[in-house]
């Protein structure tokens, strides 16, 4: 599993390097490569087997519900499959850097199954937002016992 929040730099070439964590969860428990993509304000980094059950699932989803193309669109379209290198990283598309605002400093924010990677200010706003709003977060997830 994808666990913990770390900050790194890309370099001005887009690479990234993953957090040693991370790079054991592909190891061990995932299957390399990554697939990377938009996400509301980051991108989203899946394992290929995740990747595939995800698409498997969007693909059962109507054809032609006009909202479901536009998700497709907005999430298929820029989705890039990048190799975890020898020294442990990849490299992030310029098309995805640029709509992810990812210039120098990024987080990588274990999800589980997957990960994303954020620009640390837009990631700490997001943060912030949260937390202003942790009660409400927190009732609606109340049932599952946390």
């Amino acid at each position: 599993m994808f666990r913990g929040c770390f900050e790194h730099t890309i370099d001005d070439k887009g690479r990234l390097s993953i957090p040693a964590r991370f790079r054991e969860a592909l190891e061990t428990t995932f299957s390399a490569p990554l697939y990377l993509t938009r996400h509301k304000d980051c991108l989203v980094a899946y394992p290929a087997d995740e990747w595939r059950a995800l698409e498997a699932r969007i693909n059962e989803l109507p054809a032609f519900d006009p909202k479901i193309q536009a998700f497709r669109r907005f999430f298929y379209a820029p989705a890039q499959e990048c190799a975890v290198d020898r020294a442990g990283r990849i490299l992030v598309p310029p098309t995805l850097r640029a709509y992810a605002g990812l210039d120098r400093q990024v987080v990588l924010a274990g999800m589980g199954k997957n990960f994303e990677i954020w620009a640390k200010e837009r990631y700490d706003a997001a943060m912030d937002a949260v937390a202003a709003q942790f009660d409400e977060i927190a009732g609606a997830v109340g049932g599952l016992g946390l």
